[in-house]
């Protein structure tokens, strides 16, 4: 088993080690590994520049010190740096020539479309809008149906490999009655320090297995922002793309299946 490291972002994790260069922010240099085993799940990792470097030296046994210097790493963030670092045969900078046509301002735009959302929970239905049931109401953010059920509008990250940006869902998750009269009326500095908040997805998403009630967490944002969806991590895909990256050929699929219109010039 291998030992263990606490991170301030992932907690107590599974310790590894990489190369500085896939420390930070940095995106697109190439992420290099053995192949994980039973034995040791989270291999060093390095980029390409010290891949060349290993290489024109045989093994890392026999590369000076002075040439390559690696630092300890938690297992949560060295995925975040696969993620980002990872070249994909297709990249985002491949999709920049795409037009595709907006189906809520019905304008065209260029680029890749990196959100989709969804104005109201799978379980609101248009007869509740005429209903006279106290405890009913859709906005913009929030949803409650006969004072039982109750929904809050959020966002759910795809984190892009090779990338710096996510794909993002924007949906809606189940809260206790509780923690939904908190988020209503709290306001947004104090509800931004609020713990996370237990959800079932409550949208149903194309092009996935069943989404709904998948367990998750809404974590409260600061300064009006919608709260951040965390994906509890299962076999399913769509938990799989939130914890270990989506690429942008998934991206430019999503694209052609859920826009009016898209001009692939290809």
């Amino acid at each position: 088993m291998a030992d263990t490291v606490h991170c301030g972002i992932h907690g107590d994790t599974a310790e590894t080690f990489a190369c500085t260069h896939l420390m930070g922010e940095a995106t697109g240099l190439g992420f290099n590994r053995e192949a994980p085993t039973g034995d040791n799940p989270f291999p060093d990792a390095w980029c390409d520049n010290c891949e060349l470097i290993r290489a024109a030296h045989g093994t890392w046994d026999d590369t000076p010190d002075d040439l390559v210097t690696i630092r300890l790493l938690c297992s949560g963030c060295c995925e975040r740096a696969r993620i980002r670092n990872e070249r994909p045969t297709t990249t985002l900078a491949n999709l920049a020539h795409l037009r595709w046509k907006c189906s809520s301002c019905d304008e065209w735009h260029e680029g890749p479309c990196l959100d989709f959302g969804y104005s109201e929970p799978h379980y609101w239905r248009r007869e509740l809008e005429a209903s006279s049931k106290s405890g009913t109401f859709l906005t913009d953010d929030y949803c409650a149906i006969r004072g039982e059920h109750y929904f809050v509008r959020g966002l759910l990250h795809l984190p892009i490999i090779g990338t710096g940006e996510s794909f993002r869902w924007g949906v809606w998750g189940s809260l206790s009655r509780e923690n939904f009269e908190k988020l209503r009326t709290m306001s947004d500095d104090d509800a931004a320090e609020l713990p996370p908040m237990f959800s079932w997805l409550s949208t149903q998403l194309p092009d996935y297995p069943d989404t709904l009630s998948l367990k998750m967490y809404a974590y409260p944002q600061f300064h009006n922002q919608r709260p951040h969806f965390r994906l509890e991590e299962t076999d399913h895909p769509l938990t799989q793309e939130y914890h270990h990256g989506t690429t942008p050929e998934r991206v430019r699929e999503l694209m052609r299946r859920l826009l009016p219109e898209v001009d692939f010039d290809d």
